[in-house]
This record gives C-alpha cells, structure tokens and sequence, in this order.
C-alpha cells in the first residue's frame, strides 16, 4: 500500500514505540522475518532491538502486503482524531479492547487493536481508516430512484460483496489502473454506505537511492471513491474522482441491492433550493433534527426581476449569518428573486464546539466540509425539501 510509513521510516521514529507492541506485530510475520535475517529477544526493550535491521525490513520494497498494511495504519491513525475513529470503529463492531492505552503512543494504540483477537479483526484498521476518509471534505452527486423497487433491497452478505468488489475490480482493470479494488461497507439504520478504494493514475516522483544517486519513484497511489444509498428515499449518491464512473456504479449497485441494473435515474434534478424564496426563515429552526444545533445562511447567489441577467452574491460578515441582517423581515432573499444558483449554510452539531459549512448547488450536488456531519444535515435538508423525494415519504418495508 503506497503511503509514507513516518512512525517507522527511521531509527529515531521506531524508538519512540513500544518495543513489546512492535515486536508483537513483527512475530506476526516470521518467515518474512527469517528472510531478511532478523531475530526479535524473548524481552525486547530499546537496549536489545536492533532498531537499524527493523527499519529495513519496514521500508524494503518487498514487504509482506500484509505487514505494509499495519505499519501505513498505524502512522496515518497514530493520532487523536485517527484513535477516535478506531474506537468509533470498535464501537459499531461491538468489540472491547482490553488493554490500558496508558505509556502508549497513539501508533501504539493503532498495533494494539490490530492485534486484539487476531486474526479475526485484522481489517478493523482498514474499516477505521474508511471512516477517515468518508469524513474528509466532500462532493456528493444525488441519483434518484426511477421506480420504487424498496421492497427488493437486501443488505450485501458476504457472497454479493465479493461480487460487487469482483465487477468493480474488472472494471479498473480494464481502464488499466491494475488490480486492488477493494470495497468497505457500512451498514446504518437509514442508510448504507460504501468506500470504494482503487489504484490510481501512475505517478513518477523524484528520489535518491541508498548509493546517493538521483532516480525516481514509480507508483499508482490508492484513490478512493463513496457511494451511498438511503433506504429510506432510495436514491444514490456519488463522491468519486471521475465521472466515468458514475455509470458503473449505478448499475453495479442497483444490481447488488436493487436486483435490477436501471434503477437510479441519470438525469433528474433532486436538490432545490426553491425553499429559500418567499417566507422562509422559520426552516431555519432546527428543533425538530436530531444531532443538529443549529444551521443558518452565511452565502447565497440569485437572481431576481429588477436586476435581469445579473447574478447577485450576497456574503456574511466573519462569525456572522445572513440572518442577522433580516431580523424584522419573514423573507431571507428580494419577493422578486426567481432563481438561487447555490447557497452555503454554517451549522453546528449538538456534540461539537465548532462550525462546518454545506454548500447546495441547484442540480444535483452538495459539497460538505465534513462528510461525516452528512447523515444529521440530510436530515434537515430532505425536511425542508431542498431535496426532492420522487417517492413520498414512507418507511421502508
């Protein structure tokens, strides 16, 4: 897995980790071990491990892919956030780490948890590692639903997975990125989320070799693409790097879910931002949304009758929402806007001291600061219709 492995990338960095930790996770891989001649103590401690030997077997090219995949986890989640997610991780898993993360650096922690009742969690890194990618900063692309084919959902086991990853992986193929497809599922009580991870363009980098020559470094680094689908609505939305791949996944996960390849309609535009003209501010209040504490308009563009053709931007001042500046008025926008292009809302959840924002692109698109606020916002954007339910709203049976 291409990735810097900075917790073990010198002698300096591998003494700042827990010896008996290090060693465990190293006696995982003896014949590799073996290979390039190197011996772990019955003891270990930083006097009697010969830290010059560990450090070449980490970064040599050919590592176990196994260990390489531990060693990237531990050093991206070696820190608070990255600990936060394992634990949220472990959480949904229902799993309890029985170790104290006193004297432990965070990589520490990382290695401990992969190692908890090994083999059976050994993903538990790569799955705590998704959840840091589905809360970076994000753009979602909605497809509504052409029909209502809620009654044939089934949750992916183990068999539909394997298939999915198999014609996604084919997929890549033949558009020549190479194998490494794999696919991460999060199943949640309105929606279920997936996290496509896949190999990249090519890329050459310049380096220096051990003789101090110059050369460069050759490799695809891992691209990830999100993929959600509501059970209660649904319809399908899309992060992905490429648009030629919206297709493909459309039918590939209408077909695994759905059972039917032409369900997600690719033209329909779902998210509006009609709601903010005429009377709007009471959608404002956020009482009725679980998680949310409040969302306000901080950036909106529009169009309006007494100024033809043109488009007008209006910006909040720093820590400020457009809602202070109408105070006596029901009417966030001018009574002869007729068209909003897009708008940007700052909001805060009830279990966090700081502001994110969402931008809503009239079409099909919202961009979300914080992806992983989208399940709460959703909330309050689906009830004040800034996207559209093609189905009515009902459970889903």
């Amino acid at each position: 897995m291409a990735g810097k492995k900075r917790c073990f990338a010198t002698v300096t960095a591998l003494r700042k980790l827990d010896p008996v930790v290090l060693c465990e996770v190293l006696g995982r891989f003896p014949e590799y071990l073996k290979h390039k001649g190197l011996a772990l103590p019955k003891e270990p401690d930083t006097k009697n491990l010969d830290y010059d030997k560990i450090r070449t077997a980490c970064m040599d090219g050919d590592i176990v892919a196994e260990l390489d995949d531990v060693l990237f986890f531990a050093t991206i989640l070696g820190n608070k956030d990255g600990w936060e997610k394992i634990l949220n991780e472990a959480d949904f898993r229902k799993v309890n780490f029985p170790f104290s993360p006193a004297n432990l650096t965070y990589a520490d922690m990382a290695m401990k948890a992969w190692l908890h009742d090994w083999p059976t969690n050994i993903d538990l890194l790569e799955q705590s590692y998704a959840r840091v990618k589905i809360h970076n900063r994000s753009s979602y692309v909605y497809y509504p639903p052409l029909r209502d084919l809620r009654g044939k959902y089934k949750k992916p086991g183990k068999t539909m997975a394997s298939t999915l990853t198999k014609t996604l992986s084919e997929h890549f193929i033949k558009q020549r990125l190479g194998k490494g497809t794999n696919v991460v599922m999060y199943d949640y009580e309105k929606e279920i989320w997936f996290l496509i991870r896949y190999p990249g363009q090519m890329e050459r980098h310049p380096a220096i070799d051990d003789d101090g020559n110059a050369t460069s470094q050759k490799f695809k680094p891992e691209s990830y693409d999100a993929v959600v689908y509501h059970k209660e609505f649904s319809d399908l939305r899309l992060n992905t790097n490429r648009i030629k791949e919206h297709k493909v996944y459309r039918i590939a996960f209408g077909h695994t879910l759905l059972n039917s390849e032409n369900a997600f309609d690719p033209a329909t535009k779902v998210v509006t931002l009609e709601p903010l003209k005429g009377e709007c501010l009471d959608i404002f209040n956020c009482k009725d949304i679980d998680g949310l504490s409040e969302i306000a308009p901080v950036e909106v563009n529009f169009c309006c009758s007494k100024a033809p053709g043109r488009e007008i931007r209006w910006r909040s001042e720093r820590d400020c929402s457009l809602l202070d500046y109408h105070t006596q008025k029901k009417h966030l926008l001018p009574e002869d806007t007729h068209t909003v292009a897009d708008a940007k809302f700052r909001y805060r959840l009830k279990n966090r001291a700081s502001y994110e924002t969402v931008t809503v692109h009239t079409g099909r698109r919202l961009n979300y600061e914080r992806d992983g606020d989208s399940v709460v916002i959703e909330q309050w954007l689906r009830k004040r219709k800034f996207i559209k339910d093609t189905l009515g709203l009902f459970k889903h049976g």
